[in-house]
């Protein structure tokens, strides 16, 4: 899906086993930028290709491909502030069809749905702030949220729904959640 952000549409696709983050004029459609680098489509069950929206922040764009693929972008330019292989980093397990949850960000923590019960990364540098295991998360974007009067994060992970606590990464509590093939 797409994003909007001071007249300008951001968005993602595959085209030849590429990975595209594009942004394009919100009036005319024209595209302004685009961002592009290796990822195989990796067909399984559907077409394949990323199925996470961009997250813009003021000034900023943040992106994460199915396989791992993180990128803070400059939203006027497309030129890449910093990126990594936030799966590579971590050593945490890909989910089956991918990671497909949105990044969020909350103040100055990028939250992703990587890892068993997540992952914040500071946004201006990338470099992580805390990480809750290396199972496979769940398909959900993080939602931020109060928690008798602590700040969280809630997300899907394989098995469970958590929350977990926004600044320190430690769990408030979990629930069970099985679904077929862990798809939550």
């Amino acid at each position: 899906s797409v994003s909007i952000s001071n007249g300008r549409v951001y968005t993602m696709g595959n085209e030849k086993d590429r990975d595209s983050v594009f942004c394009l004029d919100a009036d005319t459609g024209k595209q302004i930028w685009r961002h592009s680098y290796d990822c195989p489509l990796d067909p399984k069950y559907y077409e394949g290709g990323p199925s996470v929206t961009p997250t813009v922040d003021g000034e900023n764009v943040f992106t994460l491909s199915r396989k791992g693929d993180l990128f803070c972008l400059e939203a006027a330019s497309g030129k890449v502030i910093w990126s990594k292989n936030i799966a590579k980093e971590l050593g945490a397990e890909i989910p089956t069809w991918g990671f497909a949850g949105s990044p969020v960000v909350e103040k100055k923590l990028l939250i992703l749905n990587v890892g068993t019960a997540g992952t914040a990364l500071d946004t201006a540098t990338g470099n992580v702030v805390w990480s809750s295991g290396k199972e496979p998360g769940g398909y959900s974007t993080p939602v931020a949220c109060d928690f008798g009067g602590r700040r969280c994060v809630t997300l899907f992970g394989a098995k469970s729904v958590f929350a977990i606590g926004l600044n320190d990464g430690k769990k408030v509590w979990e629930h069970d959640w099985k679904t077929s093939y862990d798809v939550n």
